[in-house]
């Protein structure tokens, strides 16, 4: 009976987790993948991941997340050069499979 309590007790836990309100989006190694910021982006701590700058982005029309960790410095250096975000449509592509060689390019598309 006990036992039953405790198995009751852990679904009722998994019943209130959920997964994150907006997907984050991820380009892998070789991908190309256009978006349209809808932010200027805001900087946020993670205790776990460190500083970042996440922006609010729509990718095939879902708005997701987009990553940027602040010690990336080539990336948003070019970020920057974009000037104003919010509706711009961009397209970023990743080379590189380790992290020590892993590059970023993102340009504004026309």
């Amino acid at each position: 009976m006990e036992e039953q309590k405790a198995i009751n007790d852990e679904e009722d836990w998994r019943a209130k987790v959920s997964d994150s309100s907006t997907p984050v989006l991820k380009v892998a190694d070789g991908e190309t993948k256009t978006f349209v910021f809808l932010n200027e982006g805001e900087k946020r701590t993670h205790s776990d991941y460190g500083t970042s700058i996440v922006f609010q982005v729509e990718f095939e029309k879902e708005k997701m997340s987009f990553y940027i960790r602040e010690n990336n410095y080539s990336l948003l250096k070019q970020v920057k050069e974009i000037g104003k975000l919010t509706g711009t449509a961009v397209k970023v592509s990743r080379v590189g499979s380790k992290k020590s060689d892993t590059r970023y390019t993102i340009e504004k598309v026309k």
